[in-house]
């Protein structure tokens, strides 16, 4: 009787201890959504301003391509270093990071083509309402779906947030310059802040 107890304790202490695995690998995405949100808020404010003629229009592609190169390799630095200090991922934590690749590559992808067309003189500039409404409807997709593989509800709520913004940047109720002004605001409050957020978490969990 006594070894079937203690049997018992200790099945539930492993299965805690794979809980709080997976929820100290899934706050490890802190890092990537803090320094991207930050970056890309601060990028796309440059846009804005070069736009409105404050700022040197013609050296945009090449700052958003070297933000994406450079963000690529220090994202895959960073993961590198995750796999070398963290257990085997759970299937839940391989579809989060799957998902933000995923996410990531396609943003990467957008930005890649449109760079090149308006670098080989195909078009002339970027429009600001493609350019939200397909960053907006990826994002909210990812933290839509990985409120559940994370178990993290309020990842709903910022999907929701970027869904919302989507509406707004299809209706376009002001100009497509005013545009980028939004958009740089949601990277930082929707996805730098949530980034902060789980950094913070992780602190308080070591």
């Amino acid at each position: 009787m006594t070894d079937t107890t203690q049997t018992a304790e200790e099945n539930l202490a492993f299965i805690r201890s794979v809980m709080e695995k997976a929820k100290k690998k899934t706050t490890q995405a802190g890092p990537f959504l803090a320094g991207w949100g930050t970056a890309s808020a601060i990028i796309t404010g440059l846009q804005y301003f070069a736009l409105k003629g404050m700022f040197p229009l013609h050296i945009m592609p090449y700052i958003w391509g070297s933000f994406g190169i450079i963000g690529g390799i220090i994202s895959g630095i960073y993961g590198r270093k995750l796999k070398k200090t963290k257990c085997s991922p759970s299937l839940n934590e391989l579809i989060t990071s799957r998902l933000f690749l995923c996410v990531g590559i396609t943003i990467w992808m957008f930005f890649a083509a449109n760079i090149l067309a308006i670098i080989l003189g195909l078009k002339t500039h970027m429009g600001a309402s493609e350019i939200c409404s397909t960053i907006s409807l990826v994002i909210a997709i990812a933290f839509f779906i990985s409120s559940f593989s994370t178990g993290i509800k309020w990842f709903k709520i910022i999907a929701f947030g970027w869904w919302a913004a989507l509406v707004i940047f299809i209706m376009k109720p002001f100009g497509d310059i005013d545009l980028l002004l939004l958009i740089a605001a949601l990277d930082f409050t929707l996805i730098a802040i949530p980034g902060f957020k789980l950094m913070a978490l992780a602190k308080l969990e070591t």
